[in-house]
């Protein structure tokens, strides 16, 4: 640590030097810039290569790469050109090609030019438009060449590297997907492993194409110089040439189906010490940085790198590469403008999700696909049990999944919650979970919504899944997930407002009596408003559970835009129980008690409305069931006419005992999933007006509706006197749920609404 700091003392006032040159450089190089012609993109008129393969007294090596290349040309099909240049070689590896491989063309050089120049001259020396550059030391697959140009039918496409493998025994050091990335001022460059959108996508972004395992094209490697001599003889020269393509506007990219094994430095080697291998590694990064990045890159490198010299290079290695510097800048001092800024290409190959949303047309979107595709972003585990929406979407799952492609990325509640996973696996090809644990704040408001689900690990999962696949459409389940809509930035999006979340706090407006809890309700409220329309307006289509939920969002977001798609409910699942399971004068309310709605109905019916019923039904009992009931719902349950169940495996139980279902509402808005599934179950239901918004509840024929305490324990107690009058009203409920609430209806509605919303969004890009 000492030492560090010491020669970071030392070597400081050197490193300002550096930046302070590096500035006047930049400045010529913008002043320059004026003068100089854009780079034109052209398109290749046939993608036949030369394969240039460098050579130095390597005839062992020549034996097992050449065959291989032969191999290869013949799979392809193509005519290629074969091209051996020899770096001055003092062993026969020129007379034993010309022996056995007299097709094969030759070009010898008189002395070992390194690398760079030998490669240049390989380069300029072969016949067609696009290049392969191998080292002697490689021995290619024999499918390795057609993917290897595919890519090269786009005009912007400088270069293109295959996956490297190493002899069996050996470290995988390469692999073909570079990438490098600044840690404390030193610039890494590494090859990463390959991963699965690697194989999914097949070309994705790299830092640089190696240059003794990639495709170049011809001429855009002539007009960029080719590699720098500044490097000779050998290392960083193609992650050099690479970087000044992307500044130009070129791609250089990485295809996983294109292999070759490289029997790492066999060459190199022969020549130096590994020591020395080392050394000339870490100075010519150093002149690779101080010739191209962009000064802001590079201002952490300037102050940072010296407390590195310990441990990455010697100071008198330092020294050395000091010396090249006024030669590294001035070939910064050449340079044109930059079309792509360095932290721009270098955020493409850190995540490749980020290049296939710049590069929209390589995602195939408007392809035809018999079986839509659509990846379901959700706030909660979709599954049966919990609470109405979770169900929902599951619903929605089991009816839909032989007619569409679902993957889902869902956030999870617990580990408990995980394992009801395996419900889904029938109805989804892949389903991602994410625990819902630490989140990241927003703003600085006081009070943000939706920020909870802001989670940096979820935002990975679903940008993992981006990256590897395509669809057709992306669905955002609850509000609060279309905050993710950026990462799908060209595919058509929609969001399900399971409620309107700024109609929900102002509901609680009216419920305030404390002055100041109601100007914060009211704050809560508008800043909600804000918010959610923020995240509705990023979406092709807003599905609202509800007619009345539709009204709230009109006139903020365009009519065409809303869609309303109620909740459903399984008559199958819920039917009218037989009467020996009914209980006498019995109450059920059913709701998940996270959701601070039901906390309300049930403190404002116990309190207000329960005690009128017991005054003249002194045994009637009410179950309050449900999941995750705090601790003021908990206690209730000390009355002897009152049961607080908490999670139960099968609500149908309590419906089947219930007299009469209550749903004495005060707050919120969205599915109705307890009304719906009364109905199914053929109950007597009183309920609340705002209950019963959006939904087809007709007074005194389907449900009975009061507001006023007084009257709706007139109501319950009027039912509980009639068993009749429960009995008809059951019926009637009965029949609203299978005439209008069918999950299959309703499931038509969402895969007719997926197809218009991908239809729209093929109009929109096309």
């Amino acid at each position: 640590m000492i030492l560090s700091f010491l020669i970071w003392i030392l070597v400081l006032p050197l490193q300002i030097f550096l930046l302070i040159a590096a500035l006047l450089a930049e400045f010529i190089s913008l002043s320059l810039g004026v003068f100089r012609k854009p780079f034109a993109l052209t398109g290749v008129t046939s993608k036949k290569c030369s394969i240039v393969i460098l050579n130095w007294n390597g005839r062992d090596l020549l034996q097992d790469c050449l065959p291989a290349v032969i191999q290869a040309v013949e799979r392809d099909g193509r005519n290629h050109e074969v091209l051996v240049v020899d770096n001055g070689s003092s062993d026969d590896s020129m007379e034993w090609t010309r022996r056995h491989f007299p097709h094969v063309e030759t070009l010898e050089l008189d002395e070992n030019l390194g690398f760079g120049d030998g490669n240049n001259r390989g380069v300029a020396a072969a016949s067609n438009e696009i290049v392969v550059l191998l080292n002697n030391d490689t021995i290619v697959s024999s499918d390795f060449l057609t993917p290897l140009l595919e890519p090269f039918g786009d005009p912007d496409i400088f270069a293109v590297s295959s996956q490297v493998f190493l002899p069996p025994g050996k470290q995988r050091e390469e692999t073909g997907n570079t990438c490098g990335r600044f840690v404390k001022g030193y610039f890494h460059l590494s090859h990463e492993p390959i991963r699965k959108h690697h194989i999914t996508r097949r070309f994705l972004p790299i830092l640089w194409a190696g240059g003794g395992s990639s495709a170049f094209r011809r001429d855009y490697f002539l007009k960029l110089g080719g590699f720098s001599s500044i490097f000779s003889p050998c290392y960083v020269e193609d992650t050099d040439l690479s970087y000044r393509a992307w500044r130009r506007g070129l791609r250089v990219l990485f295809a996983v189906d294109s292999r070759v094994l490289h029997k790492h430095r066999s060459t190199t080697r022969r020549r130096f010490h590994e020591i020395e291998v080392r050394a000339m590694v870490e100075q010519r990064k150093l002149w690779y940085l101080w010739k191209n990045f962009e000064l802001r890159t590079l201002l952490s490198h300037f102050l940072l790198y010296p407390l590195a010299i310990p441990h990455r290079i010697s100071p008198g290695g330092y020294l050395k590469a000091l010396a090249k510097a006024p030669r590294a800048l001035l070939l910064r001092a050449r340079e044109p403008h930059r079309v792509y800024k360095d932290t721009r290409f270098l955020e493409w190959i850190r995540r490749p999700l980020n290049y296939l949303n710049h590069f929209q047309s390589l995602r195939h979107l408007l392809g035809e696909r018999s079986v839509c595709r659509v990846l379901i972003a959700s706030a909660y585990l979709p599954h049966l049990g919990r609470h109405g929406g979770a169900g929902r979407v599951f619903q929605f799952f089991t009816r839909l999944s032989d007619r569409c492609r679902f993957t889902l990325v869902s956030f999870a509640e617990g580990k408990g919650e995980l394992q009801t996973v395996d419900q889904l696996d029938l109805h989804c090809e892949r389903v991602e979970t994410v625990l819902r644990k630490e989140f990241e704040p927003v703003s600085p408001y006081p009070y943000e919504p939706f920020e909870e689900f802001n989670c940096a690990n979820f935002r990975e999962s679903l940008e993992k899944v981006l990256t590897e696949q395509d669809f057709d459409v992306v669905h955002f389940e609850w509000t609060q997930m279309a905050q993710y809509a950026h990462l799908a930035p060209h595919i058509p999006k929609l969001v399900t407002e399971v409620e309107v979340n700024w109609a929900a706090h102002y509901g609680r407006v009216a419920l305030e009596r404390n002055p100041f809890r109601r100007i914060r309700h009211y704050y809560n409220t508008l800043q909600t408003l804000n918010r959610e329309l923020q995240l509705c307006r990023k979406m092709e289509g807003v599905i609202c559970v509800t007619d009345s939920d539709a009204n709230f969002l009109d006139g903020y977001l365009p009519r065409e835009r809303l869609h309303v798609l109620n909740t459903g409910v399984d008559t199958r699942y819920f039917r009218p129980a037989p009467s020996h399971r009914l209980a006498a004068d019995s109450l059920v309310y059913v709701g998940a008690f996270r959701h601070e709605p039901n906390v309300d109905a049930m403190l404002y019916f116990y309190k207000a409305v329960f005690p009128r019923i017991l005054e003249t039904r002194p045994k009637t009992h009410l179950y309050i069931v449900g999941s995750s009931p705090p601790a003021v719902i908990r206690n209730l349950g000390d009355h002897p006419n009152v049961t607080v169940t908490g999670f139960v495996e099968d609500i149908r139980e309590y419906y089947d005992r219930a007299q009469v279902v209550i749903v004495p509402l005060r707050m919120g808005v969205g599915i109705r999933g307890k009304i719906l599934e009364g109905w199914a179950s053929g109950k007597a239901m009183v309920a609340t007006s705002l209950a019963c918004l959006g939904i087809r509840a007709i007074h005194g024929e389907n449900i009975l509706i009061a507001d006023d305490p007084e009257e709706f324990s007139l109501w319950v107690v009027a039912l509980l006197k009639c068993p009749e009058h429960c009995l008809r009203l059951g019926q009637a409920g009965r029949k609203t749920a299978v005439r209008y609430y069918e999950w299959d209806r309703l499931a038509l509605q969402l895969e007719m609404l997926y197809k218009a919303t991908v239809q729209s969004g093929k109009s929109c890009n096309t």
